[in-house]
Protein backbone atom coordinates (compact mmCIF):
# COMPACT_ATOMS: atom_id res chain seq x y z
CA UNK A 1 0.00 0.00 0.00
CA UNK A 2 1.22 3.24 -1.43
CA UNK A 3 1.16 5.83 1.81
CA UNK A 4 3.14 8.95 0.08
CA UNK A 5 1.27 12.16 0.09
CA UNK A 6 -0.17 12.73 -3.08
CA UNK A 7 -0.40 15.95 -4.60
CA UNK A 8 -1.66 17.72 -7.43
CA UNK A 9 0.42 20.63 -9.08
CA UNK A 10 -1.75 22.43 -11.65
CA UNK A 11 -0.25 25.47 -13.29
CA UNK A 12 -0.40 26.68 -17.47
CA UNK A 13 3.60 26.95 -17.56
CA UNK A 14 5.42 23.63 -17.76
CA UNK A 15 8.86 24.45 -16.82
CA UNK A 16 6.86 25.35 -13.29
CA UNK A 17 5.26 22.24 -13.05
CA UNK A 18 8.51 20.46 -13.67
CA UNK A 19 10.66 22.32 -11.28
CA UNK A 20 7.90 21.59 -8.13
CA UNK A 21 7.15 18.00 -9.54
CA UNK A 22 11.92 17.88 -9.42
CA UNK A 23 11.33 18.87 -5.99
CA UNK A 24 8.60 17.37 -4.59
CA UNK A 25 9.53 14.18 -6.05
CA UNK A 26 12.68 14.46 -4.41
CA UNK A 27 11.27 15.12 -0.80
CA UNK A 28 9.42 11.85 -0.80
CA UNK A 29 6.10 13.11 -2.42
CA UNK A 30 3.64 11.30 -4.83
CA UNK A 31 3.01 14.10 -7.62
CA UNK A 32 0.73 14.62 -10.66
CA UNK A 33 0.14 17.45 -12.81
CA UNK A 34 -2.56 19.56 -14.42
CA UNK A 35 -1.99 21.96 -17.44
CA UNK A 36 -4.89 24.24 -16.20
CA UNK A 37 -8.32 24.58 -14.27
CA UNK A 38 -10.36 22.27 -16.51
CA UNK A 39 -7.54 19.36 -16.30
CA UNK A 40 -7.21 19.86 -12.71
CA UNK A 41 -11.23 20.14 -12.12
CA UNK A 42 -11.22 16.56 -14.08
CA UNK A 43 -8.91 14.97 -11.84
CA UNK A 44 -10.09 16.25 -8.48
CA UNK A 45 -13.57 14.51 -9.62
CA UNK A 46 -11.51 11.21 -10.36
CA UNK A 47 -8.63 10.70 -7.99
CA UNK A 48 -8.28 11.26 -4.49
CA UNK A 49 -5.11 13.82 -3.03
CA UNK A 50 -3.77 15.15 -0.07
CA UNK A 51 -2.87 18.33 -1.64
CA UNK A 52 -3.78 21.26 -4.67
CA UNK A 53 -0.36 23.18 -5.51
CA UNK A 54 -2.51 25.87 -8.03
CA UNK A 55 -1.76 29.33 -9.77
CA UNK A 56 -4.83 31.25 -9.24
CA UNK A 57 -4.43 32.57 -12.99
CA UNK A 58 -5.19 30.36 -16.19
CA UNK A 59 -6.96 29.73 -19.23
CA UNK A 60 -10.57 28.52 -18.65
CA UNK A 61 -11.19 28.49 -14.93
CA UNK A 62 -8.97 30.38 -12.27
CA UNK A 63 -7.45 28.37 -9.22
CA UNK A 64 -10.36 29.20 -6.95
CA UNK A 65 -13.14 28.38 -9.18
CA UNK A 66 -11.60 25.02 -9.39
CA UNK A 67 -12.03 24.73 -5.40
CA UNK A 68 -15.32 26.43 -5.60
CA UNK A 69 -16.57 24.02 -8.20
CA UNK A 70 -14.85 21.25 -6.29
CA UNK A 71 -16.69 21.75 -3.20
CA UNK A 72 -20.30 21.73 -5.11
CA UNK A 73 -19.04 18.48 -5.89
CA UNK A 74 -17.57 16.79 -3.53
CA UNK A 75 -17.87 16.50 0.74
CA UNK A 76 -14.19 15.56 1.17
CA UNK A 77 -11.07 17.58 -0.44
CA UNK A 78 -7.34 17.90 -0.73
CA UNK A 79 -5.64 21.01 0.85
CA UNK A 80 -5.24 23.71 -1.47
CA UNK A 81 -2.51 26.01 -1.75
CA UNK A 82 -3.03 29.33 -4.20
CA UNK A 83 -0.14 31.00 -5.70
CA UNK A 84 -0.17 34.30 -8.03
CA UNK A 85 2.35 36.58 -9.40
CA UNK A 86 -0.39 39.71 -8.75
CA UNK A 87 -1.86 40.91 -5.59
CA UNK A 88 -5.39 39.88 -5.84
CA UNK A 89 -7.21 40.69 -2.65
CA UNK A 90 -10.84 39.82 -3.65
CA UNK A 91 -9.75 35.83 -4.96
CA UNK A 92 -7.51 36.21 -1.99
CA UNK A 93 -10.46 36.74 0.28
CA UNK A 94 -12.43 34.59 -0.99
CA UNK A 95 -9.80 31.36 -1.30
CA UNK A 96 -9.79 32.27 2.41
CA UNK A 97 -13.41 31.75 2.75
CA UNK A 98 -13.52 28.45 0.76
CA UNK A 99 -10.73 26.94 3.17
CA UNK A 100 -7.67 27.16 1.68
CA UNK A 101 -4.38 26.28 3.27
CA UNK A 102 -2.35 29.17 2.50
CA UNK A 103 -2.44 32.13 -0.40
CA UNK A 104 1.02 32.77 -1.80
CA UNK A 105 2.56 35.37 -3.69
CA UNK A 106 5.34 34.70 -6.37
CA UNK A 107 8.20 33.92 -6.57
CA UNK A 108 7.40 30.81 -4.67
CA UNK A 109 9.77 30.05 -1.74
CA UNK A 110 9.68 25.62 -2.68
CA UNK A 111 10.81 25.33 1.31
CA UNK A 112 7.63 27.59 2.59
CA UNK A 113 5.42 24.71 0.24
CA UNK A 114 7.16 21.82 2.03
CA UNK A 115 7.24 23.31 5.45
CA UNK A 116 3.60 23.78 4.90
CA UNK A 117 2.65 19.93 3.94
CA UNK A 118 4.74 18.54 6.44
CA UNK A 119 3.36 20.67 9.49
CA UNK A 120 -0.17 19.82 8.09
CA UNK A 121 0.33 16.13 7.70
CA UNK A 122 1.47 16.03 11.72
CA UNK A 123 -1.51 18.00 13.38
CA UNK A 124 -2.37 15.89 15.61
CA UNK A 125 -5.64 15.89 17.14
CA UNK A 126 -7.48 14.46 20.35
CA UNK A 127 -11.32 13.72 20.08
CA UNK A 128 -13.75 13.30 23.51
CA UNK A 129 -17.23 13.57 22.25
CA UNK A 130 -20.21 11.28 24.49
CA UNK A 131 -21.42 10.46 21.46
CA UNK A 132 -18.94 7.86 20.13
CA UNK A 133 -20.76 7.01 16.93
CA UNK A 134 -20.13 11.09 16.21
CA UNK A 135 -16.61 10.76 17.39
CA UNK A 136 -16.03 8.02 14.79
CA UNK A 137 -17.45 9.87 12.03
CA UNK A 138 -14.77 12.79 13.18
CA UNK A 139 -12.39 10.60 13.34
CA UNK A 140 -12.69 9.41 9.63
CA UNK A 141 -13.69 12.45 8.35
CA UNK A 142 -10.11 14.54 9.96
CA UNK A 143 -8.18 11.05 9.18
CA UNK A 144 -9.53 11.24 5.23
CA UNK A 145 -8.23 15.26 5.76
CA UNK A 146 -4.46 14.13 6.81
CA UNK A 147 -4.50 14.41 10.75
CA UNK A 148 -3.38 12.13 13.28
CA UNK A 149 -6.38 11.43 15.31
CA UNK A 150 -6.94 9.64 18.84
CA UNK A 151 -10.63 9.06 19.81
CA UNK A 152 -10.80 8.82 23.24
CA UNK A 153 -13.73 6.66 24.96
CA UNK A 154 -14.37 8.50 28.50
CA UNK A 155 -12.75 11.25 30.69
CA UNK A 156 -9.60 8.92 32.04
CA UNK A 157 -8.42 8.24 28.61
CA UNK A 158 -8.67 12.19 27.47
CA UNK A 159 -6.37 13.00 30.63
CA UNK A 160 -3.82 10.22 29.90
CA UNK A 161 -3.66 11.30 26.09
CA UNK A 162 -3.32 15.30 27.53
CA UNK A 163 -0.17 14.00 29.80
CA UNK A 164 1.38 12.24 27.28
CA UNK A 165 0.82 14.24 23.57
CA UNK A 166 1.11 18.32 22.93
CA UNK A 167 -2.06 17.81 21.08
CA UNK A 168 -2.53 20.84 18.78
CA UNK A 169 -6.16 20.55 19.21
CA UNK A 170 -8.57 18.51 21.70
CA UNK A 171 -12.44 18.53 20.06
CA UNK A 172 -14.53 17.87 23.11
CA UNK A 173 -18.46 17.70 23.75
CA UNK A 174 -19.69 20.94 24.92
CA UNK A 175 -22.46 18.76 27.31
CA UNK A 176 -19.87 16.93 29.05
CA UNK A 177 -20.38 17.35 33.01
CA UNK A 178 -18.77 20.40 34.21
CA UNK A 179 -16.43 18.32 36.31
CA UNK A 180 -15.25 16.73 33.28
CA UNK A 181 -14.96 19.86 31.59
CA UNK A 182 -13.39 21.60 34.16
CA UNK A 183 -10.82 19.06 35.03
CA UNK A 184 -9.56 18.90 31.13
CA UNK A 185 -8.97 22.78 31.04
CA UNK A 186 -7.40 22.15 34.28
CA UNK A 187 -4.49 19.74 32.84
CA UNK A 188 -4.15 21.62 30.08
CA UNK A 189 -3.40 24.66 32.19
CA UNK A 190 -0.73 23.07 34.71
CA UNK A 191 0.95 21.27 31.78
CA UNK A 192 1.60 24.89 29.97
CA UNK A 193 0.92 23.25 26.65
CA UNK A 194 -0.13 24.66 23.16
CA UNK A 195 -3.28 22.89 22.63
CA UNK A 196 -6.13 24.56 21.78
CA UNK A 197 -9.78 24.08 22.21
CA UNK A 198 -12.66 23.16 20.40
CA UNK A 199 -16.23 22.61 21.47
CA UNK A 200 -19.16 21.26 19.47
CA UNK A 201 -22.23 18.74 20.24
CA UNK A 202 -24.51 16.34 18.68
CA UNK A 203 -26.64 18.75 16.80
CA UNK A 204 -23.86 20.44 14.98
CA UNK A 205 -23.02 19.60 11.92
CA UNK A 206 -19.68 18.28 10.82
CA UNK A 207 -18.63 21.39 8.17
CA UNK A 208 -19.18 23.68 10.86
CA UNK A 209 -16.81 21.17 13.43
CA UNK A 210 -14.56 21.29 10.55
CA UNK A 211 -14.54 25.10 10.06
CA UNK A 212 -13.65 25.21 13.70
CA UNK A 213 -10.70 23.17 13.61
CA UNK A 214 -9.35 25.39 10.61
CA UNK A 215 -9.97 28.65 12.17
CA UNK A 216 -7.80 26.80 15.29
CA UNK A 217 -4.92 25.81 13.02
CA UNK A 218 -4.38 29.50 11.83
CA UNK A 219 -4.97 30.55 15.53
CA UNK A 220 -2.31 28.14 16.46
CA UNK A 221 0.01 29.20 13.41
CA UNK A 222 -0.26 33.24 14.05
CA UNK A 223 0.37 32.78 18.04
CA UNK A 224 3.66 30.70 16.79
CA UNK A 225 4.78 33.49 13.93
CA UNK A 226 5.26 36.20 16.18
Amino acid sequence: MNNKTKILIVDDHPAIRKTMVDVLTEEGFATDVAKDGSDALSKLLSQLYDFVLIDVQMPKINGVEVLRELKQKKDSLPKFIFFSAYSLPELKEEAVQLGCLAFLEKPIELKEIISLIKDNKSTALLIYLKDINQGKLLTKTLKEDSFHVILAENIDQTLIQLRQINFRILIFDSDLPGAEQESINATIKSLRSNTLTVETNEDEKMDVVLGKVDEKIKQYKLNHSQ
